[in-house]
């Protein structure tokens, strides 16, 4: 399962332009392998509308998040969680992932 090894976050805009801004890379230690893409996907999409992205994408061991967001921690501190839960089911625990309270 992979591990969340950092992040590296730009400088972030006020106004997105998903096709030119650079993105917040959550970097994994490891490319996930289908059945984990396959959480990550249901998941995502209440996260996305938590913090206010306009696009998530995964490209090898980077998960790309796209948007405005002025509290970078708060999204590092969700992303985490995510993470954790998914990794968590994987392994046999099955409680559902619970997106963090703003």
């Amino acid at each position: 399962m992979p591990r969340l090894l950092g992040f590296d976050v730009p400088t972030l805009q006020t106004i997105v332009d998903h096709g030119a801004d650079e993105a917040i890379v959550a970097m994994l230690d490891v490319v996930p392998d289908a059945h984990w893409l396959k959480l990550f996907d249901e998941r995502v999409a209440a996260l996305k509308g938590e913090l206010g992205l306009a696009g998530v994408e995964l490209d090898g061991t980077s998960i790309l998040f796209f948007g405005s967001i002025a509290d970078s921690r708060r999204l590092a501190t969700a992303v985490s969680a995510l993470i954790n839960a998914i990794n968590m089911e994987v392994a046999g625990h099955t409680d559902p992932f619970q997106p963090t309270a703003p």
